[in-house]
């Protein structure tokens, strides 16, 4: 407890991923053909656990599915909540941005495999933009 009866864990600056937010750390970063495969592989990852999550809540709930699909679905996105901490680099928003082009597609990808909605020549087109951006976002020199 600090004089002032506030909590601190640590009056230090943050050094690790939590809580930090400096570009000069992103800036040391760099990018190897292992840190690209688990950074993809973690956001396909991510985006199978949420839309997987998400579609066992709404089969649930508006679908003809048993209860327990939504307490299972509930679970699942619990766990994806976890799964970006995992990723290579530090920074929480840009980490988020990017999942959002992955999650765009995926989520076409989900609706035709499974529900077998086949997506339009404007959802290729948006997703294609869409990952396109992340893809930017994500390898753009810093």
């Amino acid at each position: 407890m600090s004089e002032e009866g506030d909590f601190v864990l640590n009056k230090e600056e943050p050094t690790s991923a939590v809580g930090n937010s400096n570009d000069s750390d992103e800036s040391s970063f760099e990018w190897t053909a292992l840190t690209v495969f688990q950074s993809i592989s973690l956001f396909i990852l991510a985006g199978v656990a949420e839309i997987g999550g998400g579609w066992m809540v709404w089969a649930s709930i508006r679908g003809n599915k048993k209860w327990w699909y939504a307490i299972v679905g509930s679970i699942v996105l619990v766990c994806y909540g976890f799964i970006p901490t995992l990723q290579p680099t530090d920074n929480f928003g840009r980490v988020y941005a990017v999942y959002g082009g992955f999650f765009i597609l995926l989520s076409f990808l989900w609706g035709w495999a499974i529900d077998g909605d086949r997506p339009d020549l404007g959802d290729v087109v948006g997703g294609t933009i869409a990952l396109l951006g992340a893809t930017i976002l994500l390898f753009w020199p810093r």
